[in-house]
């Protein structure tokens, strides 16, 4: 018998069994608690079960975003999954993996949704789920060189959470968030639940200071994946000069051993032409997508306004 509705605490363990059989690796009690039990702002699913195995998942982690004194409630879609024995019968039209979205839609308020799917899953969601079409990230990357850097860069460089503090967090997004058009609300308990607490990866953060009055300059979240220098987030001092940032990470970069930097900025962000006039490429990278509920909201705002950084994608 097929049975839909919310998930409740007794469900971690079909959820995750179902997780493993979808995507071939364990998600821990850890990893499970983070995402649906601690996030800043909650967490919802819609299950769907065949008597008491859980055979399609459709959850979401709750986000507040900001824009220009606005906030808007929003849900990032994650752990959108079927079972491998049940897909072909349940991604249509009328069947219970959409009933068990529209069930995870109609249940949670917000305003809109958005997540980074493959390129199919965004079609599907467009035809089936009443998506945007889809869109594509802009990503920027850099091959390094060895170079020597001006003295001004060569301040106070740490990394590790020991040495930044939620006030400092908090400051510097009160600075960054005018100027980040529209934006998830990163402050300390975002920043921390995402990076920090997160029990699947190791996430580097660094923070630059002035040897003078040890004042944060620029905090900045990163992972070295492979060969890569990737940088997921970024804050900085208002005063901080565009150019001396992009030196900054391509100083990091040289550090790290690392002679290839990645991250995502939109071409309406003004920093974006700075990184270009300094040797930066630009590339299509994975396809977002948003699902409007607000009617007060249109497509066009989100795209042209949604400010991303490659930390907001859930698999980064």
């Amino acid at each position: 018998m097929i049975q839909i509705r919310e998930f409740n605490l007794r469900d971690e363990e079909g959820i995750r069994e179902l997780f493993y059989d979808c995507f071939g690796r364990e998600m821990s009690h850890e990893e499970w608690v983070w995402k649906y039990m601690n996030s800043p702002w909650g967490s919802a699913a819609a299950i769907t079960l065949d008597g008491n195995r859980v055979i399609a998942h459709y959850g979401g982690i709750k986000m507040k975003f900001y824009f220009k004194g606005l906030e808007f409630d929003v849900f990032q879609p994650c752990d959108v999954m079927t079972h491998p024995s049940y897909r072909a019968r349940l991604f249509t039209k009328k069947g219970a993996m959409v009933k068990a979205a529209e069930l995870f839609y109609n249940n949670n308020a917000m305003d809109f949704a958005f997540g980074f799917p493959s390129e199919r899953h965004a079609i599907l969601g467009t035809k089936i789920l009443g998506y945007t079409r889809h869109g594509f990230i802009n990503e920027i990357t850099k091959d390094i060189v060895k170079k020597k850097f001006p003295s001004k860069l060569f301040w106070k460089i740490k990394i590790g959470w020991d040495y930044i503090n939620p006030d400092e967090i908090d400051k510097l997004w009160e600075e960054n968030k005018m100027f980040l058009n529209l934006s998830i609300q990163k402050d300390s308990n975002y920043i921390f639940w995402r990076y920090k607490n997160n029990p699947v990866k190791k996430y580097l953060p660094i923070t630059l200071r002035s040897f003078l009055n040890k004042r944060l300059k620029v905090f900045v979240i990163s992972y070295l994946k492979d060969d890569e220098f990737l940088i997921l987030d970024y804050f900085f001092d208002r005063n901080f000069e565009k150019k001396e940032l992009v030196l900054f990470f391509e100083k990091l970069s040289i550090d790290f051993g690392i002679f290839k930097i990645r991250l995502w900025i939109h071409p309406n962000d003004p920093f974006y032409n700075v990184f270009i006039k300094n040797g930066f490429s630009s590339l299509q990278s994975v396809p977002y997508i948003f699902k409007i509920i607000s009617p007060k909201i249109t497509d066009s705002f989100l795209f042209n306004n949604y400010f991303y950084r490659m930390g907001d994608y859930d698999a980064s």
